[in-house]
């Protein structure tokens, strides 16, 4: 590291006397990086951008399994609450009943729903796979 002093006489008063600090702050070197620092910066900047950038997060991938876990979640959550609170409710507070004539029609509707919904999941991943294989 190269360094080079100043001159203590030099100041930005030129008639005033050096105080203390003042002969410190005065006396002290200025530093000055060596002649190979600029240029090993600069190799490794070039470097770095010669990097490949990162492989970014397949979200599209990832988000129907995210929303698949909090469809599950959510439907848990459903059921513990509609089979859990009429064990703890007060008179004040009661759950809506739906007749036996309306509620296992939507029951026979959900597990279709969920039939079709899995039955098109694995055509898409079929279909997806059959694709990177070159057979279709």
């Amino acid at each position: 590291m190269n360094r080079t002093s100043t001159n203590p006489a030099q100041s930005s008063h030129p008639g005033a006397t050096l105080t203390g600090i003042d002969r410190i702050l005065a006396a002290e070197e200025a530093l000055i990086p060596s002649s190979g620092f600029l240029a090993s910066v600069m190799e490794s900047i070039q470097e770095e951008a010669r990097l490949p950038q990162p492989i970014p997060f397949p979200w599209k991938w990832a988000m129907p399994g995210i929303l698949l876990a909090a469809g599950v979640f959510a439907w848990g959550a459903i059921e513990i609450v509609r089979l859990g609170l009429p064990a703890v409710s007060t008179p004040s507070f009661t759950l809506p009943h739906f007749s036996t004539a309306v509620e296992q029609p939507l029951k026979q509707a959900a597990w279709v729903a969920l039939a079709l919904g899995a039955s098109l999941l694995s055509w898409l991943l079929s279909r997806r796979l059959a694709g990177r294989s070159g057979l279709l």
